[in-house]
């Protein structure tokens, strides 16, 4: 809370604040992979587009058609 106080007052001096929250990463990944594996957890690709076709995945995302994620392949 102070911190929040604190972030709005030196918006007033103009000064940038930036500010989150802490997230232990090794717990939240341990129960993300246990809501996958138990299946109470799914992730829906809507379509998968190669790195060279963005801009098609842009133009589909935009066009407000996205029903899940739109996946870009980055391969070496």
């Amino acid at each position: 809370m102070a911190n929040n106080l604190w972030a709005l007052g030196t918006a007033f001096l103009g000064k940038r604040v930036v500010a989150g929250m802490f997230v232990d990463k090794r717990a939240a990944l341990r129960f993300i992979s246990a809501l996958l594996e138990s299946g109470e957890l799914r992730v829906v690709i809507d379509r998968t587009y190669p790195l060279s076709d963005i801009a098609a995945a842009h133009r589909y995302i935009d066009a407000g058609h996205k029903r899940g994620n739109v996946v870009i392949a980055v391969t070496s």
